[in-house]
Formats: structure tokens, sequence, C-alpha cells
């Protein structure tokens, strides 16, 4: 059994979308005029909030290879919910959106859970079985395919998938899945046991592993950005990649291969020397990076550039309108000179995919094209597109015209925050604490043989913050440590300069200054200030932030 099939099936099912595999039927039945079978929900303001969620579960998903599920909020009150393949066609009931809101604070994570549960039968083509053994009907074959465990690994499946995507969606890890069973059960007056189905016993049980496994592969996703956002060496966007890797082992979508894309270019980009690489690239996860190395590694920095160029060409292929992925193609090809196909991919292609209303994008275009005029020898028409990406206010418009005439570019101008000024979470020194580790260990897994992740919550404080260490021996047998302390939703501190849970990033701005490194995804928002790190929602809030320390 392989690795990601196995992690897949050993946890249990959360079944949050639910109750019975026999409504994910894809049987067609013919029903006369008069018995509809969903009577829209009269609630207005259930509908704006259910398709809300549901619209960002899709965009956080990515995959536009085939049209998603349309959905609706419906009065019935038999399913709680699913999917209806034959009409692509995804129903919540509003008595399972009812018990979404009994748990506060945390009903709109499990709504975006329950609906991300559906979702995912969609995406990983679980109506495959159903529809495939129906075509046998009354044969032996299509008797013994149906009866088949693979609705039980189906509905793990989605438990697990679906609690990852709600959280790359910006969603909360939903951890009270044994409580809204018990609560669902009551709500549809169903009994502890159920001909056919797992008791509610063991669905609360199902429901508490299901959670812990979401939460692992949450923390290896908040270390993988935290990673990306803080490399500075061929090892480090290494690692940022192999931990990226691991999650598309269970789980793809375009933002991931993109991110897989852009660290690939950015560590060719350290085989690179200051001389050849004058320019700052506009790729679209927004890093700092250093060249150390020269045209003796071309070898080495085009198999990674390729290697870059695959990734984007998957982005693509998982949504063909997903326009950062055109233009750091676009990159890719002018660092492999190959500036015919670069300028297409990006004033054809990442500009018409991205729209006019994109200043952003816009502005990174100029940018791109005035770096290849530049490097054609073109000095005039570099100049010129430099000059739009400034009036777009592209910050890399400026620096690199200044780069094109020779003049002055002060580090300053690139990083706003002083690296002396450093940060902490609940009073912890990191590096002692890697000397004298408190609290209890929640995790601790083997990515590959050179690189482990370790995750501790203090005792004192267990719902405040959480501390993840990143062991890595990828270049060398010494052991090098990057540690990260994250607060949780219960810490009630501040930063060094006042920021709070909840605050704008207009805020921050005010306090930090613009960021030295950001990384933007439909989740929100990364940016990085010497050794704290702030993480934005959709909705440009703080919804944490880590500090960050390594043993190098």
């Amino acid at each position: 059994m392989n690795g990601p099939f196995a992690r897949t099936i050993c946890f249990a099912i959360l079944t949050m979308a639910f109750f019975f595999a026999s409504a994910q039927s894809d049987a067609l039945v013919f029903r006369p005029l008069g018995g509809e079978e969903e009577p829209v929900s009269p609630t207005a303001y259930k509908q704006e909030v259910a398709r809300e969620v549901y619209g960002r579960l899709v965009e956080a998903r990515g995959d536009n290879r085939f049209n998603p599920p349309t959905f609706e909020l419906a009065g019935t009150i038999n399913n709680g919910a699913k999917i209806i393949y034959p009409e692509n066609r995804i129903i919540l009931e509003e008595k399972a959106y009812d018990v979404c809101t009994q748990f506060g604070a945390d009903s709109t994570n499990a709504l975006a859970t329950l609906l991300a549960h559906e979702l995912i039968h969609f995406y990983e083509k679980h109506g495959w079985t159903s529809k495939f053994s129906s075509s046998f009907a009354g044969l032996e074959i299509g008797n013994t395919i149906g009866k088949l465990s693979t609705k039980i690994i189906n509905e793990t499946q989605a438990d697990y998938l679906g609690g990852f995507l709600a959280y790359s969606a910006g969603y909360d890890v939903f951890r009270k899945g044994d409580a809204f069973m018990a609560a669902l059960y009551e709500k549809y007056g169903l009994e502890e046991h159920t001909e056919g189905y797992p008791s509610l016993s063991d669905r609360r049980a199902m429901a508490r592993s299901s959670a812990a496994r979401v939460g692992e592969l949450a923390n290896i996703f908040d270390a993988a950005n935290l990673m990306a956002v803080t490399a500075q060496s061929a090892e480090e966007y290494q690692i940022a990649q192999a931990l990226y890797e691991y999650i598309l082992e269970d789980y793809q979508s375009r933002e991931l291969y993109n991110n897989l894309g852009v660290l690939a270019t950015y560590e060719a980009l350290t085989y690179f020397n200051e001389n050849e690489i004058k320019y700052r690239f506009p790729l679209q996860l927004e890093l700092d990076f250093r060249s150390s190395r020269g045209s003796g590694f071309a070898e080495k920095r085009e198999a990674l550039l390729r290697k870059a160029a695959n990734y984007f060409d998957y982005a693509i292929g998982l949504d063909a309108g997903y326009s950062p992925a055109y233009l750091n193609k676009a990159c890719v090809l002018t660092l492999l000179e190959d500036y015919g196909r670069a300028r297409f991919y990006a004033g054809t292609e990442a500009r018409g995919r991205a729209g006019a209303a994109d200043a952003h994008t816009a502005g990174s275009v100029e940018v791109l094209l005035g770096i290849i005029a530049a490097r054609e020898g073109q000095a005039a028409e570099a100049e010129k597109h430099f000059s739009q990406a400034a009036a777009l206010n592209n910050p890399l418009g400026e620096y690199n015209r200044k780069i094109l005439k020779g003049e002055e570019v002060g580090r300053e101008e690139v990083l706003s925050f002083s690296f002396d000024q450093t940060e902490e979470v609940d009073g912890v020194d990191l590096i002692n604490f890697t000397r004298r580790p408190r609290g209890e260990q929640k995790i601790a897994l083997a990515l590959n043989p050179k690189l482990k992740l370790y995750g501790f919550v203090l005792e004192e404080s267990p719902d405040n913050s959480q501390v993840m260490i990143l062991e890595s021996s990828l270049e060398s047998s010494r052991r090098v440590l990057y540690l990260y302390h994250l607060t949780g939703k219960g810490y009630a501190g501040e930063t060094g300069k006042g920021i709070r849970m909840g605050a704008g990033r207009k805020q921050v701005v005010t306090e930090y200054g613009e960021p030295a490194a950001s990384l933007l995804s439909t989740n929100g928002e990364i940016m990085k200030y010497g050794n704290i790190l702030f993480f934005l929602g959709p909705d440009g809030a703080v919804r944490k932030w880590a500090v960050a320390e390594n043993t190098k």
C-alpha cells in the first residue's frame, strides 16, 4: 500500500457531510409534476452565508478543469448534505445549517468543513463507483462493487481532505466534530445504532481522529508557507519544496503547484551570480532572494528552471485562467533566455487572464517586459516599461529603472524592518527551548529521511500557542533547526508594537512598514518583518502571527 493512500485511510471518518451513503446515489428517478424534491430555503441570509462559504471553498481548490457542482440550501429534512452526481449538484439542508450555528464562534468553520466534504467527493471523483456498479445492475459484479469498502474510504478521504480544503480557504480547523455528530443525531432524531452504518459512538471517535489528522496537515502547510517566506538559501528553498510536495501526495491545488514552481525558481536563482541577475523579477510569491553562485552551475540551474516550468504547467492545467502561473512561467522563460515565448506568456496570457482591472498583474507584466527588453539591449524600451510599472504602483518598476540607469538603490528600499527588533510569543526564547523543550509534544513526523517536523504546545497555555521545529540535514550531516512559535486561538497578548488579533493590514503597516517579503493566497497573506510573520485572513485582518529563529 503506497504512502499517500495509507495515510488517507488510516484515520477515520468525520462524516460531516454525511449521514447516508445512499444520499449520494446517482439513481435516476422520474418525479411527477407537483412532487419536486427540494424546496429552496426561504431564508435569504442563510443562503447568502452558505453561498459565500461555498464560493470561497471552490476558489481555494482552484481546480477548474470541470464545472464545480451548483449549490443550494434546501428546506428538506432527509439527508443533511449530499452531492447528486448526475445533476452535478450539492444540497445542504437548512436543518443541518442550523446545527452548525449551535457552535457559536466555530459555526462558520463547521459549515465550511461540511460543504468542503461534499466538494471533495466531486474533486476526487467519488461518484465513479456508484456509476460503474449501476451500469452492471443485475450482474454479480455490480452487486460486488456496490458492497466494497470504497464508500467508507471515500467518506474518510472526504473528511480529511475536506477539512484541509476548508483550512486552505481561510477557515480554522474544526475540532468539535464529535459534538457536531451528536447534535446532528439529536436534531434528526436518530438512534445510537442505525442499521448498516457506524454507531454514534464510533462516528464521534472517528471525528476526533480525523480532526487531529487535518490539524497535522494544516501544521505542515503553515510550516511550508513560513519556510517559503523566510528561505534565503538553496537548502531552505528545498525544505519548503519538500513540505509542499508532502501535501501534494494527498491534496492538489493550483496554488501548491504555483508555490512549488516559484520556490524551484528561487533555488535556481541561487546558482546565478549578481552580475547575471541585475533586475528583480515579478515572481508571484513576493520573496527576497540572494544570488550566490555563477555560470559554472548552468546545468543545475537550467534543470531547476525546467522543473519550475513544469509546476506552472500543472497549475495552468488545473485552472487555465490562473494568471500568476502564466506570469511566473514567463519569468522562468526569461531566465532561460527564451524571450519570444516569455513575451507571449506575460503580455498576452498573464495580462489577458488577469483582466484590465488587475493593476498588480498589469504592473508585474510591465516589469517583466522591461527586464526582457533590457536583457536584449533595448534600454529605451526597457525604461518605458519600468516607468509604466511604476505608474501602476509596482515598486519593482522604479527599483529596476534605477538599476537600468546605473543609479544607487539602497537596501532600505527593499527591506523596511530592522533585524535587531526581536519578538517573542508567550515569553519563550526559541533557542533556549531547543535545549530544554517543555510542554506536550503533539507532532513528530519524518517527512523524508533528512527532514523532520516536531510540534509542541505549552503545558501552561495549550490554546495560546504552538512551537514547531523543522530539523534538516539536507546538505550535510549537521542538524539545522528552523524554529517557529505560532499564536493560537486563545492568544490574548500583543506584539512588541501593540498588534493584536483582528488588527487590520493598515495597522500592521503603520507600525511595522511594508513587509520585507509576503506570500499571497486564497486564504490571505503572510507578511514577514525580521523575525515576526503575520498571517492575515481573506478579510485582511490578523488571524495569528509567528516568530522565527534558526540554529544556522
